[in-house]
């Protein structure tokens, strides 16, 4: 990646950061399976600090359930949940990452593979591109996690890893 094109994305990023947060509190769907969907809103998202590689921010969501008995998916249903949990995303076109604090109390960081996600990543990759390009993914063809991430610039990621941290700025190092 050249300098004038980091400089560039981290400008981009840094502008969405400040614009106020497009999606902020919008509803928006995550994964959907075995009759049940997955919903969050961003409630806030702030910029912690970026580096030639990316930028990280600290976010605020909510997140909900809904059943859809049969798999009826399109059909709105009531959703439970709403609790607020607090997660970090590093922007990042080499190691875009989500970062969360697991029961213990340990920083987990699992880089995803932003075009073709496991089932178990697919809604860190919604939350992903919601937290770092404003846009909701994953539910049609034209927002496919594949043309989002072409869209975007984004290479395959040959080594997703998940690995501990001792705090979610560590991910600015390197």
């Amino acid at each position: 990646m050249t300098r004038a094109y980091t400089a560039a994305f981290i400008t981009c990023i840094a502008s969405l950061a400040s614009s106020g947060a497009a999606l902020s509190a919008e509803l928006m769907r995550g994964r959907c399976r075995m009759d049940y969907c997955a919903w969050f809103s961003i409630e806030s998202r702030d910029i912690v600090g970026s580096n030639a590689n990316g930028a990280l921010f600290k976010v605020i969501s909510k997140e909900w359930t809904s059943h859809h008995p049969n798999g009826t998916y399109d059909k709105h249903r009531p959703r439970t949940g709403g609790e607020a949990s607090t997660g970090y995303y590093f922007c990042s076109k080499t190691k875009p990452s989500t970062i969360w604090q697991d029961d213990a109390g340990q920083w987990k960081m699992a880089v995803l593979n932003l075009t073709s996600p496991s089932g178990a990543e697919e809604n860190a990759v919604i939350a992903y591109f919601a937290v770092c390009h404003g846009v909701q993914s994953g539910h049609d063809t034209s927002d496919s996690f594949d043309s989002l991430s072409k869209r975007f610039g984004y290479a395959p990621i040959q080594n997703a890893d998940l690995h501990d941290i001792a705090r979610p700025e560590d991910a600015l190092k390197d």
